[in-house]
């Protein structure tokens, strides 16, 4: 059990996730936050404001939450391990987002001159929070439900395309105007690293139980 935790935690889709998450924060040490949600901005298109307004919704609660219990009916051990996973990492994300950082605000709260003086890019049906910025929810959600699901993925390229759409999604939380960059790679790390507690103490028990 330990071997193959082992052997999935070093997998090629984690490399995919290492060489993304430093990527991030190379464009982060650069533009920094503000300059990059500027950046970001200026380049909004329709077919992207549909495309992104759209896939951010993988990392609503209640999407994830639904997916979870999914494959709890289809799979009672894997689907336990994604569930205990999300309610961890959305307990540690509202204590973390309303209790330790509530002071951090969202981009529409600095831009706000911009924004209603018209300059800012908006999405219709879009609506912008000021509050709970860091770290980002809907970011962490999905990192947390694609990171579970690659560790039981058998097919060899699905976990590199889960991999990819939760940082899409990621992404998508700073085009929406909702996080900046930072916010989405804390989300991304915190909703990574709870797969991984998980499935360690969750294999223990379960492999403790099974030889008792």
């Amino acid at each position: 059990m330990i071997n193959r935790l082992l052997k999935n935690s070093i997998s090629y889709y984690w490399l995919l996730w290492i060489f993304l998450f430093f990527l991030g924060t190379l464009f982060l040490v650069i533009y920094q936050n503000l300059n990059f949600s500027i950046i970001v901005n200026a380049f909004h298109n329709n077919f992207l404001d549909q495309f992104f307004k759209y896939i951010t919704f993988f990392g609503d609660g209640r999407f994830v939450f639904l997916i979870a219990l999914i494959f709890l009916f289809s799979n009672k051990k894997n689907g336990t391990t994604i569930l205990i996973s999300l309610i961890i990492n959305t307990i540690l994300i509202q204590v973390l987002k309303r209790v330790v950082f509530f002071n951090q605000f969202r981009p529409s709260f600095y831009f706000k001159n911009l924004i209603e003086d018209g300059s800012w890019n908006l999405i219709d049906g879009v609506e912008l929070f000021e509050k709970f910025s860091f770290p980002s929810g809907h970011t962490a959600s999905v990192f947390c439900l694609c990171m579970s699901i690659c560790f039981f993925m058998k097919k060899k390229y699905y976990p590199l395309l889960l991999v990819l759409l939760a940082y899409i999604v990621g992404f998508s939380r700073i085009y929406l105007s909702q996080h900046f960059l930072i916010d989405v790679l804390a989300g991304a790390l915190i909703g990574s690293i709870i797969p991984v507690l998980t499935n360690k103490y969750i294999e223990l028990l379960l492999f403790n139980k099974i030889k008792d």
